[in-house]
């Protein structure tokens, strides 16, 4: 079955990103307060995660790419706050900084403080002035209790209890503690941690795209359907399939009815391989109902092999005009709550 509406228009890039359930939810919560932005926060285990994100999304292990790809369809910008260490050998930012020894290259070392006795005058490192819980002048003997008023520290340097050198200012490596990798600030490979927010200049397409969608799902609701979107229908191999849009409601001989839509918002004609992917969701699930809805429509080839394996797709120049179309199907019109 092949429902067109007329006049197709140019449909811009990046507008693929408005078929991802998970883009959509997440634009739905942030054009509520369009300067509202995604900050990261850098867990002990140094993942870094969005709260806001999380709170609307649940923990996804995905979230990174998800954010990603919106930048690229430019629905968001990116802001560069921090950046951390990654492993040159695996990826890891789970990195420690060893600092070693200037000459033999052992961690094994103390760092000592230079202190001056204001007084007499004597300096020497803090194991020489320290006794028990005091700091006593080895020159004069006077016990010493103000810092910055009888004494002061004047410098401070690093000592190897394996080969005894003295230095000033140690070398040092990183550690990758999950794989133990070691090396050095020559390999090392610098991770941007960044911040989101929605892209001012395309706020209001932004705005239309999220609202016709959802404008979609009341018009459904109105006709008195049980609507789950995104919805996940288990196949007959156990897996469960994703929908956009799962529509349920009772049979005119009693019994559910389910229908199951995909909504691919693209800027060019859908392909074979897409008509292809939703038939096999579908062979899967087996709902009463399926429907492809295409923007802005079906390449010719995607068309032939829709006709072959019994796909039925509307197609519409924008969302609102395919649900339209969509809507105006018998299995819809005619349905009463």
């Amino acid at each position: 079955m092949t429902l067109t509406a007329l006049d197709l228009k140019p449909v811009p890039q990046g507008r693929e990103i408005y078929s991802d359930p998970q883009a959509r939810k997440l634009l739905e919560t942030l054009i509520r307060s369009p300067r509202t932005v995604l900050a990261p926060e850098i867990l002990p285990t140094d993942d870094i995660h969005y709260p806001l994100l999380d709170s609307v999304l649940g923990t996804a292990s995905d979230a990174e790419d998800l954010l990603s790809r919106m930048v690229s369809s430019g629905v968001l910008v990116s802001d560069m706050v921090d950046q951390t260490i990654q492993c040159p050998e695996c990826g890891s930012r789970e990195i420690s900084t060893r600092y070693k020894c200037a000459k033999c290259y052992s961690i094994n070392i103390a760092r000592s403080f230079l202190y001056e006795h204001l007084k007499c005058g004597k300096v020497a490192g803090d194991e020489v002035f320290r006794k028990g819980e005091q700091l006593i002048c080895p020159k004069c003997q006077t016990v010493l209790n103000n810092f910055g008023i009888e004494y002061r520290a004047v410098g401070a340097w690093y000592k190897c209890n394996d080969c005894g050198e003295s230095f000033n200012v140690p070398a040092h490596s990183h550690f990758c503690r999950p794989n133990r990798h070691q090396f050095n600030p020559e390999r090392v490979r610098l991770y941007p941690i960044l911040q989101y927010r929605l892209n001012p200049n395309n706020l209001a397409e932004i705005r239309k795209e999220v609202l016709l969608y959802s404008e979609a799902l009341t018009m459904l609701e109105d006709l008195g359907f049980t609507l789950f979107a995104p919805h996940d229908l288990v196949g007959r191999s156990g897996e469960p399939q994703t929908f956009d849009i799962v529509a349920k409601s009772k049979g005119r001989w009693g019994g559910d009815k389910t229908i199951a839509v995909d909504v691919i918002n693209s800027a060019k004609p859908l392909s074979a391989e897409m008509v292809r992917s939703f038939a096999s969701k579908v062979k899967e699930t087996r709902p009463s109902e399926s429907y492809l809805v295409a923007v802005p429509g079906l390449d010719d080839e995607a068309k032939t092999t829709a006709q072959k394996l019994r796909v039925n797709f509307v197609e519409g120049p924008s969302i609102r005009e395919a649900a339209t179309v969509l809507l105006n199907l018998g299995s819809f019109k005619g349905h009463r709550a």
